[in-house]
């Protein structure tokens, strides 16, 4: 996958989860304003159900566009994507922490791009007193 293509898929998601937030909220108004007649004018408990009832569907809608934007909550836990995740974010809240510079990432470089780092690192602090030009 090439960074165009990540980048409208997670473009897509945010739109997604941005129409969740906003039906969201158009269920919670229409969801008080049903209450509010089922509870305010003394219906009988038969004609207050099927006032009630749309709520039922509005939730039942609402939890299906959850699952399906958001996924599953905890099924990512406990997987190896997810413990290195966490690995990761507790490392660098401990070096926050202490306040100490995070280390420059070589954990994926081999020894022979290693040692060529340190090799590279002698050579500039050989050459920052001179002046080539």
């Amino acid at each position: 996958m090439n960074h165009k293509e990540i980048q409208e898929k997670a473009k897509k998601k945010v739109e997604a989860k941005k129409g969740f937030f906003i039906v969201s909220m158009i269920f919670g108004a229409i969801s008080v304003i049903l209450m509010v007649i089922a509870f305010g004018i003394n219906f009988e408990s038969f004609v207050r159900f099927w006032i009630l009832f749309p709520i039922l569907i509005f939730a039942l809608v609402l939890g299906i566009m959850y699952f399906s934007i958001f996924g599953i909550p905890g099924s990512y836990i406990l997987t190896d994507e997810w413990e290195a995740e966490q690995l990761n974010l507790e490392t660098n809240r401990l070096y926050r922490q202490k306040g100490i510079n995070l280390p420059e990432d070589t954990e994926e470089l081999s020894e022979e791009d290693r040692l060529e780092l340190k090799e590279l690192g002698r050579l500039k602090q050989k050459w920052e007193g001179n002046d080539f030009v």
